[in-house]
């Protein structure tokens, strides 16, 4: 190519690589947002939801705007610890530690937030760095 195409093409090269850089990252999980769950993690609790929760708490209610909005900005272990403090609500505390994580996975599930391939842990400190944030919400400040 002769030097002044060359000049020529540069700002064209330069703008069509900006234009695609933001792509290409996200295609490469980059702009994704994080996965905190396994899907067989929330389906185990979505079955102790169904049996535990749902009589009070339909999913429909969980999975809500008012929902959303309560926690968006918040993270995992906020919403462990409210379940896991709180109920069932005649026996606050009686599921295990286990059950009440695949619960928060299950809320997380039916709320729009990805799957990925390893389960919520119960490291509370790594589970106070899974941010709730939910699509077509404002993004919480810090």
């Amino acid at each position: 190519m002769a030097p002044s195409r060359l000049l020529l093409a540069a700002p064209v090269l330069l703008c069509i690589t900006a234009l695609a850089l933001p792509a290409a990252l996200s295609a490469q999980g980059n702009g994704a947002p994080p996965a905190f769950y396994s899907d067989s993690q929330a389906t185990r609790g979505q079955q102790w939801y169904e049996a535990v929760c749902a009589f009070c708490h339909p999913a429909r209610d969980m999975s809500s705007n008012d929902f959303k909005l309560r926690w968006n900005g918040r993270n995992a272990l906020d919403l462990y610890q409210r379940i896991s403090t709180t109920m069932p609500a005649t026996e606050p505390g009686t599921l295990t530690a286990r059950t009440y994580r695949d619960v928060v996975a299950y809320l997380m599930r039916i709320n729009g937030l990805p799957t990925g391939t390893t389960a919520l842990g119960a490291d509370t400190t790594a589970m106070r760095q899974v941010p709730l944030v939910f699509a077509g919400l404002p993004t919480p400040s810090p």
